[in-house]
């Protein structure tokens, strides 16, 4: 194991956004993270692929969360909610605007979409299981196969992909594919992890331990900011995907309450969070 303190090793593992070989190896283990010194991404030497299928809906997802995805459906709901609020506090107008979210799992963004008032929806997921669930319960069309299978007919003005990126082998290509998917004006928005966030600064061990292995790329918000404008998007909103001060300072500190406010100001402005959305306007 190293960290970015110790001495620098330099690798031949190519970065799959900017295809540099200037990389700097942090970590070697049950994964391989290398961080590249150009784009400043962190990705994966050793990423695979996770299997979609039945189980990840239903037994996995209680595992982590508590509750099945379909038991979480009022808590995922509301916060799609709040990506949609975003999404048109920046594009305003979306009369007649077509929606595609990549990753749709189960349809609960695409139906708070609609809900929302923009009726023309289509999703893309690999789970037959969480495709069968969108078309037979909210009668939404949904292409069930993997993102790259898929050729799109039309454009889009918006194209949503919450945690979607970061499991991708290829996610230079595929937000090429997203961009030219997209109408001018249009909104890339996305959900993905971030390492400028407590976790990596503060335990950074624990950070690489519970790495997944089917994560590909981590970025900062920095690192996808200046990703997609070399891709072509004109405007970046970048917003933190949680704010958790308990994660620097325990809730029994007597300076928590005071940490917390500062903590959650510092938190929005500069977006230093463990996870992190991005609004990306064509």
């Amino acid at each position: 194991m190293t960290s970015d303190s110790d001495e620098i090793k330099i690798s031949e593992s190519q970065c799959p956004l900017c295809l540099s070989k200037e990389n700097q190896e942090i970590y070697d283990n049950h994964i391989s993270l290398f961080k590249c010194r150009e784009c400043g991404i962190i990705f994966n030497e050793k990423h695979c692929r996770l299997d979609y299928d039945d189980s990840y809906f239903t037994s996995k997802y209680r595992e982590q969360y508590g509750k099945t995805y379909l038991e979480d459906y009022e808590n995922i709901y509301a916060v799609s909610i709040c990506r949609l609020n975003r999404i048109l506090k920046i594009k305003k107008d979306t009369d007649g605007s077509r929606l595609l979210e990549i990753g749709s799992a189960m349809g609960f963004f695409l139906k708070a979409a609609m809900d929302s008032g923009i009726k023309d929806v289509l999703g893309i997921e690999i789970s037959g299981y969480a495709a069968k669930y969108c078309v037979d319960k909210f009668h939404i069309n949904v292409i069930n196969f993997p993102f790259n299978d898929v050729k799109l007919n039309g454009m889009f003005d918006i194209i949503a992909a919450w945690y979607f990126l970061e499991h991708v082998f290829d996610p230079s290509s595929t937000v090429k594919t997203i961009f030219n998917s997209l109408n001018s004006g249009g909104i890339f928005a996305f959900s993905a992890p971030s390492f400028f966030g407590p976790q990596y600064f503060f335990k950074r061990n624990e950070w690489f331990e519970s790495h997944p292995a089917d994560h590909r790329i981590d970025f900062s918000p920095k690192s996808a900011e200046n990703f997609l404008k070399k891709i072509g998007f004109q405007k970046i909103y970048i917003f933190p995907g949680g704010i958790h001060p308990e994660r620097v300072i325990g809730k029994n500190s007597l300076f928590f309450k005071l940490f917390k406010y500062f903590y959650a100001g510092i938190s929005r402005m500069v977006s230093f969070s463990d996870t992190m959305e991005v609004y990306a306007v064509k």
